[in-house]
């Protein structure tokens, strides 16, 4: 993609100084969410709590490779954090239990530790039906190796929970296992679960080791879908570098894949939208701001 630099930062792909800053704790997170009844915008604030977060950080005092990109694809506007995995930047899995602001989950031993929320999305699905229930996640939810639970039940990726489940851990190369019925083939239960540090389920399957793949349904052709909802997406190139990307507006699903498979994407899928489509970030970290 064509690209033009709005405000040059320390952060950045690019070969950085060798004077590290020091990251302010306290800085502002700006968090912007898709306003219901809005069209192709945001709004700053919350508008609805989530169910996870897919939250990055890195180690204070350190260089990490963060970018924070604008821009606007087929009419439809986008967010995008491009993080680059290192020794101290890195991608988890964050949940609560329950139901939260995006803002409020994140992970609070890192921060102990010395590390800084860069930003993050919204992730999975959730019960949004009434209590006991509200905040439920849809499908796996893994973090430090362990399957999450909800109320003492485990969250795991079972059949009719999330169409495909992404495992990863700090390095390396994020894997997609769809776990569910082969209607294809009718040989009914197909999937596994994955030992890692991180896993989470999603719905549809984007792209899978650089290729488009819908593994939602389709009975081996594209189903693709669309709607008039905002929604997140998670990707990886084959080099390791992430995507974290908020649609503001639905699109349809092969446009998605023609977005990500023009930045080289290897492996994609999509987590939830609508009213739950959130991202948030930093100000005071100077990411790079890029508009595509």
């Amino acid at each position: 993609m064509k690209k033009s630099v709005k405000n040059i930062a320390v952060l950045g792909i690019a070969v950085l100084t060798a004077i590290p800053y020091t990251l302010n704790a306290d800085a502002e997170m700006i968090t912007k969410a898709w306003g219901q009844g809005s069209s192709n915008t945001y709004i700053l604030g919350l508008n609805n709590a989530v169910g996870s977060a897919i939250n990055v950080y890195t180690l204070q005092g350190s260089e990490p490779s963060i970018i924070h990109h604008t821009g606007n694809y087929n009419g439809i506007n986008y967010d995008m954090l491009e993080v680059k995995p290192s020794e101290t930047t890195f991608i988890k899995m964050d949940y609560m239990g329950h139901a939260e602001w995006l803002n409020d989950i994140y992970d609070w031993g890192m921060i102990s530790e010395g590390y800084v929320r860069a930003g993050g999305i919204n992730a999975n699905y959730y019960s949004w039906i009434t209590n006991p229930n509200y905040g439920q996640p849809v499908g796996g939810l893994r973090m430090a190796g362990k399957w999450t639970s909800f109320q003492g039940e485990p969250n795991l990726p079972d059949y009719g929970s999330g169409y495909v489940t992404a495992y990863w851990d700090r390095a390396g190369l994020m894997r997609l296992v769809y776990s569910g019925e082969d209607a294809v083939n009718d040989t009914g239960w197909i999937g596994e679960k994955v030992e890692s540090e991180c896993a989470v389920s999603g719905s549809y399957t984007y792209i899978v080791d650089g290729e488009r793949k819908d593994l939602t349904g389709g009975y081996g052709w594209y189903a693709y879908h669309s709607n008039d909802y905002a929604f997140c997406c998670l990707a990886q190139k084959e080099d390791g570098t992430y995507f974290l990307i908020t649609f503001w507006n639905g699109m349809r699903d092969e446009s998605v894949q023609d977005f990500l498979l023009s930045m080289d994407v290897y492996n994609a899928l999509r987590f939830d939208g609508g009213t739950s489509t959130s991202m948030c970030y930093e100000s005071d970290l100077l990411l790079d701001e890029v508009t595509d």
